[in-house]
């Protein structure tokens, strides 16, 4: 019994620490402004775009070395380093409020996005895994989703500070992001992740990114889940757009968090409760991006406050969507190799997010944001069919994979692969 209480103590420690770096990483008081100083500076609706596409390119193209720095330092020091890689980008915003200033910032942040991707992400899962509580990674994550979204919510009040100045506002931040790294100090990791004697197979590491590579594509329900959690997750992504469409429907510069409050909120009753629907059928779970997705098109019709509850309702599915589908993604991933696919997810994730954000600036170009939505609405509906009609109940919840692609399908080993 004492140690059932032990082990429950160091759980209840870990989710803590996961929990208030969570918070503190997004409690970003930048979020609902940093666009509008971008665009205060000369930067147009395509070059916020092109923006948005540098950090996603900082991310995908700084998979590889992020996975090797991950490998040798281990996930919670390789996370230290990237908060200080985030710091900098804030600074220079601050301190060189150009396209190329605004470029080299988003980059930077986009490399920290990277080590979020591949060494938070994973430290989360491995870690419940060593201490035998996988089963809870679905839960964990919509919690920890939740944090987010109350950290992301109340920084949505960072354009009530306008009035101190957009340079508070940049230190603040930054304070808040050393907070966060407390937090992660605070993490004592029991999962064997970083790479030395005893686990040789992982300092080769571009043979163990071939074979991780190799494992995807052989894979179909590792393949299929990561491909339709990266379009869902990737094609309904608004939130870098959430203030220059406030700005667009009518509301006061000062008040645009408004807008990322309320979908931030619709945001964290979506992934309360989707663990809950953790074993529903499929063709309830795709039919919901469908309707999700038909959310956006009406949105764009009814383009104005009034018509945020729309917006708002598909935020709600697709918060849900998201626990699901990435849960069921990581639960068919080997151990050894899940820090590499997570790398590989991370470029498709970023590569994707770019199409979105060429997609966005294409309706933008075209004289309103309500276009943007309007598109990827369409896009969505599509998506969802594809699902429908092709996935089906291949990757159900509960159903594992076969890696060497045998007919029967058996649980992932990772001794086998």
């Amino acid at each position: 019994m004492v140690r059932d209480m032990k082990k429950k103590s160091s759980l209840r420690r870990f989710l803590t620490n996961v929990y208030a770096f969570s918070f503190f990483n997004k409690l970003m008081l930048l979020t609902p402004v940093y666009a509008i100083f971008m665009q205060e500076h000369g930067m147009s609706d395509l070059q916020l775009s092109s923006l948005f596409i540098v950090l996603s390119v900082g991310t995908f193209m700084t998979q590889i070395p992020v996975t090797w720095i991950t490998n040798k330092l281990g996930q919670k020091y390789a996370m230290i380093f990237a908060q200080s890689l985030k710091a900098t980008a804030f600074i220079l915003w601050l301190m060189w409020p150009t396209y190329a200033g605004f470029a080299l910032g988003m980059f930077l942040w986009g490399v920290q996005s990277a080590f979020w991707n591949v060494a938070f992400e994973g430290m989360v899962y491995d870690e419940l895994r060593a201490r035998r509580h996988s089963e809870l990674y679905a839960k964990v994550l919509g919690v920890r989703s939740n944090v987010v979204a109350v950290g992301g919510a109340l920084a949505a009040f960072g354009s009530l500070l306008m009035f101190a100045g957009y340079d508070w506002i940049t230190y603040i931040s930054i304070a808040i992001l050393g907070v966060s790294v407390i937090f992660l100090l605070r993490i004592q990791p029991r999962a064997h992740t970083r790479s030395g004697r005893g686990h040789q197979r992982k300092t080769r590491f571009m043979t163990l990114f071939k074979t991780g590579t190799r494992i995807c594509m052989r894979t179909p329900c590792i393949f299929l889940m990561m491909t339709l959690t990266l379009l869902v997750s990737n094609i309904c992504y608004l939130d870098d757009y959430l203030s220059p469409i406030g700005l667009e429907i009518g509301l006061p510069v000062a008040f645009v968090g408004i807008i990322q409050f309320f979908i931030l909120g619709c945001t964290v009753l979506g992934q309360t409760f989707a663990y809950r629907f953790k074993k529903i059928p499929d063709w309830i779970l795709y039919t919901s991006i469908c309707v999700a997705g038909l959310g956006y098109v009406l949105f764009s019709l009814f383009y104005s406050v009034a018509g945020l509850w729309l917006l708002g309702a598909s935020y709600v599915l697709f918060a849900g969507l998201y626990v699901l589908l990435y849960a069921r993604f990581q639960d068919f991933l080997p151990q050894s190799y899940r820090a590499v696919i997570l790398s590989l997810y991370s470029i498709g994730d970023n590569i994707i997010y770019i199409f979105t954000c060429l997609l966005i600036g294409l309706g933008g170009s075209l004289g309103s944001w309500r276009y943007s939505v309007l598109i990827l609405g369409a896009i969505l509906i599509g998506i969802g069919l594809w699902a429908l009609l092709f996935i089906r109940d291949r990757c159900a919840a509960g159903v594992l994979p076969n890696v060497r692609g045998a007919k029967t399908i058996r649980p992932v080993s990772d001794d086998a692969i």
